[in-house]
């Protein structure tokens, strides 16, 4: 039996699934803690520890994505996107990270919720969200990430 998807490629959130050599913990660190978070992604204020807490993640002085934290379980990470001035497509969508041990490592699941083909930013984002999942792994495997850094 075949079966079929009633949702176009075009209306597909942005995906990504990565294996990191460091436990699901470590993982869990990076994306709960605004050093952790700063180690990878970008200059970070406010807190992700706890749902309800609300994370600033700056790109710059005019380029600050203001986040609540929506959900937070050992293996399940959600931000919710109040406000992205830069890239206002985001407002109201989802940032959500699972988490699953494999191996001796981790698998991640990525989504955000909302960021389709649709939107005028989607191959710029596209693009950022390759380089800052890759500097997640990087974080979480070596300590060092490849965060936006201001020249």
């Amino acid at each position: 039996m075949t079966t079929t998807s009633n949702i176009s490629k075009a209306d597909r959130d942005f995906t990504s699934v990565k294996t990191i050599a460091a436990s699901p913990e470590q993982v869990f660190a990076a994306l709960t803690t605004p050093e952790g978070v700063a180690g990878w992604w970008g200059t970070t204020s406010g807190s992700a520890g706890a749902v309800g807490d609300v994370l600033e993640v700056g790109f710059g002085t005019s380029r600050v994505i203001t986040m609540d934290v929506a959900s937070l379980e050992p293996g399940r990470i959600e931000w919710f996107v109040e406000q992205a001035p830069y890239t206002p497509e985001w407002d109201g969508t989802s940032i959500l990270f699972e988490l699953a041990p494999a191996g001796e490592g981790t698998e991640l699941r990525f989504r955000h919720v909302g960021l389709t083909p649709q939107f005028e930013c989607y191959d710029m984002c596209h693009a950022g969200w390759t380089h800052y999942l890759a500097s997640l792994v990087a974080y979480a495997e070596r300590g060092v990430g490849d965060p936006y850094r201001e020249d």
